[in-house]
């Protein structure tokens, strides 16, 4: 990996700030935008650099990014390989916390959880036109900025391992497991080529579940454990674990994680809609067609079912914010899929994430402050 320091020009008008993460995949430095007389954050692949696939994918979360025209997708400003053939992506610092740190101890109202799903349905609408399947939404990925008072503002970021719908050349190939196992759904999980928008749809049902109850509706104690929970397990009822949701909550949640993703909703702002419904005590349309699904009357799997444990991020049982059955036989084809995921790298970042303690975050990463 090449030496950074402060004051190197990336690009004759990118100049390196400070460093606020190093790490085995690379760094990421805030900078000054000298053109447009602001602060960025630069992105840069490391010691992967000659590596074909890692590069390929460092190029598609750039392109991915650029590529969806809407302001609730973190802004790329430039792509590029720096002096010492480091490639680099220029991108907007946001203010602000992630949805992950916000989460903290804490849960969301419906309204709230309305208008985070809300926010990222129009970031996946504007994808999904793309043909760009995001594949790893989850709440360290969901920037709230602070937009001066009010709700924050939404953004999704790190289109790190996008997919594109029509790609006949992926990075990945079949059976390779990419995400982050807790919100990925079964065919994700599965490594199914095929993989289509609906896997964003079901990753953002469990955000909006772990929003709103406190906890993961897909636990265990290890990669494996959850895959068994995703793939097999009743859904757990959100009213159960959190009496104050309404029961259209529990419909709009068994419809956005049906493992049949033909009866998960239509689209993303479909799915944004009907929770604006629940959150209003109205009756939505789109849940008036969702198909019976196998729901757990418990909130957690009883004993000698699938194990329930605190996330793997650690985050505890929440309170209020401001204002399943005993486990199946398996085919063959879980077991392959359960092999498959306990064997396969499970890739939950390119670079490493990255933000500057506690109240900025850098596009696409997640990060404590060098200076800490």
């Amino acid at each position: 990996m090449v030496d950074l320091a402060a004051g190197t020009f990336v690009t004759p008008t990118v100049r390196l700030v400070r460093r606020l993460r190093r790490g085995g995949m690379g760094e990421v430095w805030t900078a000054d935008h000298l053109s447009l007389r602001t602060q960025v954050v630069v992105k840069f692949l490391g010691q992967d650099a000659d590596n074909p696939a890692t590069i390929a994918r460092f190029q598609r979360e750039a392109a991915a990014a650029a590529q969806v025209k809407s302001p609730h997708v973190v802004q790329t400003l430039d792509f590029g390989v720096a002096p010492g053939g480091m490639p680099f992506i220029v991108m907007e610092l946001l203010e602000g916390q992630d949805l992950a740190q916000t989460l903290k101890g804490r849960t969301l109202s419906v309204n709230e959880v309305a208008h985070v799903v809300d926010g990222v349905s129009l970031a996946l609408a504007k994808a999904h036109e793309r043909g760009i399947v995001h594949r790893d939404i989850k709440p360290a990925n969901i920037f709230l900025c602070d937009a001066g008072g009010g709700m924050p503002f939404v953004k999704v970021v790190d289109f790190g391992i996008a997919k594109g719908i029509d790609d006949h050349n992926p990075v990945t190939t079949t059976g390779d497991v990419i995400g982050t196992p807790a919100y990925m759904s079964p065919e994700q999980l599965q490594g199914e080529r095929d993989v289509d928008h609906r896997t964003d749809l079901w990753s953002l049902g469990v955000v909006a579940y772990r929003a709103a109850v406190g906890s993961l509706p897909f636990q265990g104690e290890n990669v494996g454990a959850v895959a068994v929970s995703v793939l097999s397990a009743p859904l757990p009822r959100p009213s159960a674990n959190q009496p104050t949701l309404p029961s259209g909550f529990d419909t709009w949640f068994a419809r956005a994680c049906s493992r049949d993703r033909r009866y998960r909703f239509g689209s993303a702002r479909e799915m944004a809609e009907a929770m604006w419904a629940v959150a209003q005590g109205r009756a939505p349309a789109a849940l008036a067609s969702a198909p019976p699904a196998p729901i757990s009357n418990a909130g957690f799997m009883r004993s000698g079912e699938v194990p329930a444990v605190v996330e793997p991020t650690g985050t505890t049982r929440a309170t209020s914010m401001v204002t399943g059955a005993p486990q199946q036989q398996r085919s063959s084809g879980l077991l392959a899929a359960l092999i498959g995921v306990l064997t396969a790298v499970v890739v939950l970042g390119i670079v490493g994430v990255a933000v500057i303690a506690p109240r900025i975050r850098a596009g696409g990463m997640h990060y404590e402050d060098a200076s800490a």
